[in-house]
């Protein structure tokens, strides 16, 4: 893992408040966020997907999808002028840094222009930092448009921060339909080529021992597969068979139950190979409609992930919790004196004594970590 996010500070944004300083969190390689339902967790994630978005000129897509700025803007455009963002990218070594900054206002046609937008890049082998500024008044990210070398790689990490659906399984659903053989470099968000990247793994020589420790877990978790059945019809295209142990019969991407699909298309992202996975992989809930056990190789999955990638997963579940440690933790709570989320991390000193004698999922369950309903 090359770069990853260091910092994140967001204002004026969904739940979170106009308060810059006060809505900032550190991220680690592992961050693990929980909190009660409306408590701001899928908020952060939005936000993370928002700017993902802006990295391909995405924004005004991404705005209308979305219901519009006005939507996405603190209390409404009444009490908030600006959405405005701020990120931290760091490497391994922490000798050099990007960042971008942004702020975004309301049109006249309920986008979202940009009122500032900014990158700085800071090599420690010299004293002062390249930076670029995209001007004022557009609708699309400067950064995305740019051919400058240093902003082009600043770019390249933003779009890596990528945040993974895999909620949609229904009859009609992408992950469920067939895909062309060619559309296999990457893993897409919502797992549409999820049969076209594992076609891909199977074929590649070099990649071959990932498709079979991707087969391995998902035997684990159904136990009556045996492989998947990757072959093109005679326009390229190619859906997500299998088959069973001891069978012949071919069963088809309908078949799998909802969870059977989530988790293979799950374990798929997770243990890709390494040239492939994106630079910080983002989950919101993956334990939906997983069993018990699911969700405990999900867990080893996820650190098994983590060698390479960041990961920030967002969870309602305190048995996936209890696969981390605290130091890994992220609360999100609402403050009803601030009307607002709050982010806060904890520490393994502060609750040590509680670990005696509780997993991190009871404290979250007995409300010592917070991020319960009051």
């Amino acid at each position: 893992m090359g770069t990853y996010l260091k910092r994140l500070s967001l204002a004026g944004y969904r739940s979170y408040d106009n308060d810059f300083e006060k809505n900032t969190i550190d991220f680690q390689k592992l961050n693990i966020i929980i909190g009660a339902n409306g408590a701001g967790k899928s908020n952060l994630v939005s936000f993370l997907e928002m700017i993902s978005y802006m990295m391909t000129r995405g924004l005004r897509s991404y705005v209308s999808r979305q219901g519009g700025g006005n939507s996405l803007m603190y209390f409404g455009p009444k009490n908030t002028d600006q959405i405005r963002g701020d990120l931290l990218l760091q490497d391994l070594t922490g000798g050099k840094t990007d960042q971008y900054s942004f702020a975004l206002e309301l049109s006249a046609t309920n986008q979202l222009f940009f009122a500032e937008e900014k990158m700085e890049y800071q090599d420690q082998r010299y004293s002062s930092p390249y930076v670029q500024d995209f001007g004022v008044g557009h609708f699309e990210a400067g950064v995305a448009d740019s051919g400058d070398v240093t902003v082009r790689t600043l770019r390249g990490c933003l779009e890596r921060l990528k945040i993974f659906h895999f909620n949609d399984t229904s009859i009609s659903s992408r992950i469920r339909s067939s895909t062309n053989t060619a559309d296999g470099g990457y893993l897409r968000a919502d797992g549409g080529n999820l049969a076209g990247f594992l076609y891909r793994l199977k074929k590649n020589e070099a990649e071959y021992a990932y498709y079979q420790r991707i087969v391995r877990y998902v035997r684990m978790i159904l136990p009556q597969f045996y492989d998947f059945v990757l072959e093109p019809d005679e326009n390229g295209y190619i859906s997500l068979n299998w088959v069973q142990n001891g069978a012949e019969e071919v069963f088809g991407p309908h078949q799998l139950s909802d969870g059977a699909l989530r988790f293979i298309a799950l374990t798929t992202l997770l243990l890709q190979p390494s040239v492939s996975a994106p630079m910080t992989i983002i989950l919101d809930e993956p334990e939906i409609g997983l069993h018990p056990y699911a969700i405990s190789v999900l867990a080893r999955e996820i650190r098994m992930a983590n060698k390479t990638s960041q990961i920030i997963v967002s969870t309602q579940s305190p048995l996936l919790l209890n696969h981390f440690t605290c130091d890994d933790i992220i609360t999100a709570e609402y403050d009803p004196g601030r009307q607002a989320s709050v982010l806060r991390r904890h520490t393994s000193d502060e609750l040590k004594e509680w670990l005696n004698d509780y997993s991190l999922g009871e404290l979250w369950e007995k409300n010592v970590l917070g991020g319960l309903p009051v």
